[in-house]
C-alpha cells in the first residue's frame, strides 16, 4: 500500500452522522473563544475538557474537506500535555489526501517520520522534492530538514537546500554545525554562527524577543507557528544565550 495512503483516519475511526449536542455546545464554545481571539483559555479549553478529541474528529469525519477542520484536530493533537506523534502522522496524511495544495500537511507527516510504518520510499521523495519547490520558504525548509534525516548521505545536501529556500530558519544551520562538528570544527562553527545570526535579528540587548510569542493555541496561525517551533525561529532568550556560549568557547 502506498506509503501516503496507509493508516488514515478512515481506517482508524467511525464518527457519528451528526454532532450530539453536548458536542454542539462544545464547539460553540471553541467557536466563541477563537473569535473573541482567547487563545490562552482555548488552549485550556481544549486541554482540560473530556472527549474534545472525539469531538474534532467528528466534526472533521463530517466534512473533510474543510481544512480548518483538520487544523482544529491536528493542532489539538499536538498540545503539549496530549501530544501524539502516531496520530499527528496518520491524521496529517490524510488531511493531505484531501488538501494536497496544502504541502504543510505532508510535512507535518514527513517530521514525524516512523509512525505507523510510515517510511521515505520512491513515491514520498517525489513528493517531497516536488512539494520543495512550490511550498512557502518555511514549509520547505521544514521538508527538507525532515528528508535530511532519513536519507544520510544526503543529508548535507538537504540541508542546503533548506539554507537556500529559507535563509532565516536557524535549525538547518545548527543541523549542518552538528554534522561538520565531527570532521570539520571550523566549518561547523561558521555554521552555528550563522544559526544564532538569525536569532540575533530577535533579541534587543536586554533580551527582549522582536518576535510575537504564542499566547494559546490559534487554528487559524498554528501551521506558522509549528514551522517556527520545529526550525527553532523563536528560541527563547535563555537557549540563544547557550548557543552564543558554545561559540565563544570554541575559539
Amino acid at each position: 500500500m502506498s506509503q501516503l495512503k496507509s493508516s488514515l483516519i478512515f481506517d482508524l475511526y467511525t464518527g457519528n452522522q451528526a454532532l450530539t449536542s453536548i458536542q454542539q455546545k462544545m464547539l460553540e464554545r471553541i467557536e466563541l473563544l477563537v473569535h473573541d481571539k482567547r487563545f490562552k483559555e482555548l488552549e485550556q479549553f481544549m486541554g482540560d475538557t473530556p472527549d474534545i478529541e472525539q469531538l474534532l474528529i467528528d466534526y472533521v469525519l463530517l466534512d473533510p474537506t474543510e481544512s480548518y477542520r483538520w487544523d482544529l484536530l491536528i493542532g489539538y493533537e499536538r498540545l503539549d500535555r496530549i501530544e501524539d506523534y502516531d496520530r499527528v502522522n496518520a491524521f496529517c496524511r490524510t488531511a493531505f489526501s484531501y488538501h494536497p495544495d496544502k504541502p504543510f500537511y505532508f510535512a507535518l507527516a514527513l517530521y514525524d517520520m516512523g509512525w505507523n510504518d510510515f517510511e521515505i520510499d520512491e513515491e514520498v521523495i517525489e513528493v517531497a522534492n516536488r512539494l520543495i519547490e512550490v511550498a512557502t520558504p518555511e514549509v520547505s525548509a521544514l521538508i527538507c530538514l525532515s528528508v535530511s534525516k532519513v536519507l544520510r548521505h544526503k543529508e548535507r545536501e538537504y540541508l542546503q537546500m533548506a539554507i537556500e529556500r529559507c535563509p532565516w530558519a536557524v535549525q538547518p544551520y545548527f543541523s549542518l554545525g552538528e554534522q561538520y562538528s565531527r570532521y570539520n570544527p571550523r566549518l561547523a562553527k561558521t555554521y552555528t554562527e550563522k544559526g544564532v545570526a538569525q536569532l540575533t535579528l530577535n533579541f534587543d540587548d536586554s533580551g527582549k524577543s522582536h518576535v510575537a510569542l504564542k499566547t494559546g493555541f490559534n487554528p487559524i496561525t498554528w501551521k506558522e507557528d509549528c514551522c517556527s517551533d520545529l526550525l527553532r525561529m523563536n528560541m527563547s532568550w535563555a537557549e540563544y544565550q547557550k548557543y552564543k556560549r558554545a561559540i565563544k568557547s570554541h575559539r
